[in-house]
């Protein structure tokens, strides 16, 4: 049995990691101890986009969050899977407790493509804030969309995307993401599941 188990090989190589992400990253704000798995990509633009990264956050395995712009906030004891994107040009905030599996996809942008005379790619990109609430679950391949409220506690099935608001307690699946039932003791169950 080990008796201290923050100082096994695992905790230590995370621990260099942090440390590495400190030193080379100024614009991102470590609230505590924050654990990373190999090729994590944690960073903001100098200047303009800044990270903030709540305690015991554990962020897996090729996980990206970025801040091109605006601030990505990520509260305590948050948990990404493998190979998640979160891109931010305005304000995405990410609550505590909450769990993302891996690939998943969040962004606070999209690009403009109203003009046909012009390339898509020369027109620019609209902005609106995410929020995802505390405790929910974000399953394998959820993609958030901008303007996006995932409310407190809702699960999000597995490929859903979301776009729009998602109320407190509910469980969504599907393309566009609807309410399929709500979660024992929370909101309204107007399906009559459980």
């Amino acid at each position: 049995m080990v008796r201290h188990r923050a100082w096994t090989p695992w905790y230590l190589v995370r621990y260099a990691r942090l440390l590495a992400l400190r030193l080379r990253h100024p614009e991102v704000v470590v609230e505590g101890l924050v654990f990373l798995g190999r090729g994590v990509q944690v960073r903001g633009r100098p200047g303009y986009g800044r990270v903030v990264l709540g305690p015991w956050v554990h962020v897996g395995d090729l996980t990206r969050l970025i801040a091109h712009e605006g601030t990505l906030r990520v509260g305590e004891k948050a948990v990404f899977g493998r190979e998640v994107l979160v891109s931010c040009y305005l304000d995405v905030e990410v609550g505590g407790r909450t769990l993302v599996a891996d690939w998943v996809y969040v962004t606070d942008f999209d690009h403009r493509f109203d003009d046909v005379t012009r390339p898509i790619k020369d027109q620019g990109i609209a902005k609106s804030p995410v929020r995802i609430g505390t405790d929910g679950w974000l399953g394998t391949k959820v993609s958030v969309l901008r303007g996006s409220v995932v409310g407190q506690g809702c699960v999000v099935a597995a490929h859903a995307v979301v776009r729009g608001t998602v109320p407190d307690g509910a469980v969504v699946g599907g393309v566009p993401a609807e309410v399929l039932k709500y979660r024992p003791g929370a909101g309204t169950n107007t399906l009559g599941n459980d």
